[in-house]
């Protein structure tokens, strides 16, 4: 435990772990040992005008996901719930999911509303729990004007890296979405933070980013039980992520927080903006459209059948 200045003993920090508040002096949490994520308190934090100790930005954007996940639920029509990826590929193009076919153009929009499409109530679970542990760390760090920032950039390069691979370097059709992307970009946020900052701790987290990396991703991948990790999305977005936390992390130019929290407003309403377009978007209703006939075609076939 190291003693900070007098003016910040007053402040709590919560644990990214278990939630617990410590004092703005601790290391490690009081309650669980978990080393605590934040920078040291001798460091000025790049706050806005905007707080992060509220978790304001990580609300909004886990409301907003929340919202659209509850629409796919009542869109489903009694379909079950999905624990994974249940429902069918025009449901999810219906809502904003990234839907790659090489050779053909695909809708921009897409790359950053698919980061609010979740396939099926576990992946939409496991993506906001993460998010609320490192959301804890890392806003309150960097503020809520930033890390909304951080939040959606990530999110747009983690899909615009996997669109480069599915196209480009392993050509295939694709039908992808999450928020796993932007939750390694938070990861990477942190990771870059710590690491301007010369917080030995950088070393404990990365190693964190690689296990999750390589265990939900190659290894998940490469075990064949049909559960498809976007590995590409995930290094984008921890990479991307990285480069804004080292930026983040450089002395803090106040006169510029006007201009940083009006790009989170932007952000956010392009969010909105690019999932209502998705919505409006000829493709989900020809993707149905090719998938009921697909399925009277396989009838068809079926009923020429019985007979014999």
């Amino acid at each position: 435990m190291t003693a900070g200045p007098p003016g910040e003993r007053g402040r709590s920090l919560h644990c990214a772990r278990c939630g617990a508040l410590n004092g703005s002096d601790f290391d490690r949490c009081i309650r669980c040992g978990a080393p605590l994520l934040l920078p040291s308190p001798h460091a000025p934090p790049a706050r806005g005008l905007l707080d992060g100790r509220s978790l304001l930005a990580t609300k909004i954007l886990a409301g907003l996901t929340s919202f659209v996940f509850v629409g796919q639920l009542m869109a489903a029509h009694g379909r079950g719930l999905g624990l994974l990826s249940a429902w069918d590929t025009p449901s999810y193009i219906r809502f904003g999911a990234l839907f790659l076919v090489p050779g053909a153009s695909f809708e921009p929009l897409r790359l950053l509303s698919a980061v609010f499409v979740h396939m099926g109530v576990l992946h939409f679970g496991m993506n906001m729990m993460t998010l609320g542990m490192l959301a804890r760390a890392a806003e309150p760090a960097v503020g809520s004007a930033r890390f909304a920032i951080a939040y959606v950039v990530t999110g747009l390069f983690g899909f615009g890296a996997s669109a480069a691979w599915n196209l480009l370097v392993q050509p295939e059709v694709v039908c992808t979405a999450g928020a796993s992307g932007a939750i390694f970009g938070v990861m990477g946020l942190l990771l870059g933070w710590l690491v301007r900052r010369r917080d030995p701790r950088w070393k404990d987290l990365a190693l964190q980013a690689v296990f999750y990396i390589v265990l939900f991703g190659f290894v998940v991948n490469a075990s064949n039980t049909g559960i498809r990790i976007n590995n590409a999305a995930h290094i984008g977005g921890l990479i991307s992520g990285a480069l804004l936390g080292l930026s983040y992390a450089g002395p803090a130019r106040r006169r510029y927080e006007g201009v940083v929290n009006a790009g989170a407003l932007a952000c956010v309403i392009a969010c909105v903006a690019a999932l209502a377009l998705a919505q409006r978007s000829p493709l989900w209703r020809a993707a149905a459209s090719l998938e009921g006939l697909s399925q009277l075609e396989i009838h068809g076939r079926e009923g020429r059948l019985e007979p014999r």
